[in-house]
């Protein structure tokens, strides 16, 4: 697959969502409890699109953490698409013809992590919804790996400064107003993440 593919399935500007409702089925093939971990998700996303949004999710946790073995599992990717790409009018929408497609999420990285398409599927402007690497960090954070849980606070951490800092910095006195109670509460969630962190490292 390459960047020529990629453009075809966004060449015309439309929403993500189609006019009908698939069922998705989301495994990984070397689960080792497949039935148990797969998770059946309902879509208006047509599958071109949808197999690029599992591979935008799958790389847009490696790229916030900086950590190239992790992964999203299956149920978290359910609970990311609920909260984030969930298409209002689904339940006024038929179903599609397409009774059930698979998706295992090895094989879409593996046709979608070359270096000819990796930064254009994390680059498809259509799936960067705010909140998401929000929502990705907090969803990691709720796993009980006291190392990976370490490394994403402050990773966190350092978002949040980032934004902090962004809210001072301007260059039109008169055009930019910066949100003092929005900067006061980042600094309050850094001050947690820390905290979580010292009790972690002792």
């Amino acid at each position: 697959m390459n960047k020529n593919y990629i453009k075809s399935v966004f060449s015309r500007e439309e929403s993500i969502f189609s006019n009908d409702v698939y069922t998705y089925t989301i495994y990984h093939q070397y689960d080792t409890n497949p039935r148990e971990d797969m998770v059946t998700v309902g879509s208006s996303i047509p599958p071109n699109k949808f197999e690029l949004l599992l591979a935008h999710l799958l790389f847009k946790a490696v790229e916030l953490t900086g950590i190239e073995e992790i992964e999203l599992y299956q149920n978290e990717i359910r609970e990311i698409l609920y909260e984030k790409y969930e298409d209002k009018q689904l339940q006024n929408k038929p179903g599609s013809v397409i009774l059930n497609r698979p998706f295992d999420l090895y094989e879409v990285w593996e046709k979608w992590c070359s270096n000819s398409t990796y930064q254009d599927v994390l680059n498809i402007k259509e799936f960067q919804v705010e909140g998401l690497n929000e929502i990705i960090l907090d969803t990691l954070l709720k796993r009980k790996d006291s190392e990976i849980n370490y490394i994403l606070r402050n990773f966190k951490a350092l978002s949040y400064l980032e934004k902090a800092a962004e809210q001072f910095r301007f260059t039109d006195e008169d055009a930019y107003k910066f949100d003092v109670i929005d900067v006061v509460c980042k600094i309050e969630d850094i001050k947690k993440i820390i905290k979580g962190n010292d009790c972690v490292s002792n």
